[in-house]
């Protein structure tokens, strides 16, 4: 009789205030703070550290849920402030939202640049609206002088 061992693997449940994802988005959050007002005496340093705080957040395991989604709310609202468009960024906040299974788009699409262009199609749609009303009434009223 062959015996087989089985390796059990212990899951241990980490409680969400240690998650060490957290302690990351805060050491991000602070270095991105310090290049905000930095001088340009120190403004390179300053980019330095912002740019290893970013890719330690992006390394990072996350262990719990409220991990993730702590993250995933973190890099949006990086996204849509400051307009980031590198690629690991996105492809983590990607890959979380699938993770999380959020029915939401990963990034929201830029409006900025469609925004003029949205407000003159409206116009012109309002525009068109008001003028068949106009001359839709004109011809009502033709036809019924006419009767």
């Amino acid at each position: 009789m062959a015996t087989t061992s089985h390796a059990l693997r212990v899951i241990e449940h980490v409680p969400f205030h240690a998650d060490p994802i957290l302690k990351a988005i805060d050491a991000h959050d602070e270095a991105w703070s310090v290049w905000q007002v930095a001088t340009d005496a120190i403004l390179p340093r300053a980019h330095h550290d912002m740019e290893s705080a970013l890719a330690r957040l992006l390394t990072t395991p996350c262990l719990t849920r409220f991990g993730s989604v702590a993250l995933l709310q973190h890099l949006r609202w990086h996204v849509d402030h400051d307009g980031i468009t590198d690629a690991a960024v996105l492809a983590r906040a990607s890959d979380l939202a699938l993770y999380l299974n959020l029915d939401l788009l990963p990034v929201a699409p830029p409006r900025q640049p469609l925004a003029p262009i949205l407000r003159a199609l409206w116009r012109c749609g309002e525009m068109i609206a008001c003028l068949s009303i106009i001359v839709g009434g004109m011809g009502l009223i033709g036809l019924a002088s006419m009767l």
